[in-house]
């Protein structure tokens, strides 16, 4: 359709986004954003890379989440001076990135160290809690929604949406002639 090329991924992206945001709404969650790029991240190809980004997208989201209570701990303990970020911010992150290497999430690591940097620099002090919980949960759900996706969704239907997009591109050929 006017030479773009629609393949089942992108529909199954756009079905995956769709759902994060029904169910976020559905169940008044806070912010979407997480559960929908956490579908978009997951869903892949087939159902194994789908099953394989998603858990090292939950495990960054989750370990973190994790980290950023340590972070804000230690914050609590030694105050959030310049200092104590300089120091503290690094060594941790350094810690949260050997502990995904070690149980084989690389592919989490990026993440991971989103989470733990929004959550310590971009969330309100008395929310910062609440919000990593939240995002665990949402991460959840964008890595549900996703394989549900695929799995309903197969890629044997890929040749049925080529045989569509081939119908598309011939009829735009034919109003070009």
């Amino acid at each position: 359709m006017f030479g773009f090329k629609i393949g089942l991924r992108t529909i199954k992206t756009g079905i995956s986004v769709f759902l994060c945001i029904l169910i976020s709404l559905l169940f008044h969650r806070e912010m979407y954003v997480v559960s929908a790029i956490t579908a978009v991240f997951t869903l892949r190809e087939d159902m194994i890379n789908t099953l394989t980004f998603g858990k090292h997208r939950v495990a960054g989201n989750t370990i973190g989440a994790l980290t950023s209570v340590v972070v804000i701990f230690i914050f609590e303990l030694f105050g959030d001076s310049d200092m104590v970020q300089l120091i503290a911010i690094p060594l941790t992150i350094v810690v949260m990135i050997a502990v995904l290497v070690r149980f084989n999430f690389q592919e989490g690591v990026v993440g991971a160290t989103a989470t733990l940097l929004t959550i310590v620099f971009m969330i309100p002090e008395d929310s910062s809690y609440v919000y990593a919980l939240n995002r665990v949960v949402d991460s959840f759900i964008g890595m549900g929604v996703a394989i549900g996706v695929n799995y309903l969704l197969p890629s044997k239907m890929e040749t049925v949406l080529s045989a569509v997009q081939q119908r598309f591109n011939k009829e735009d050929q034919q109003e070009l002639d």
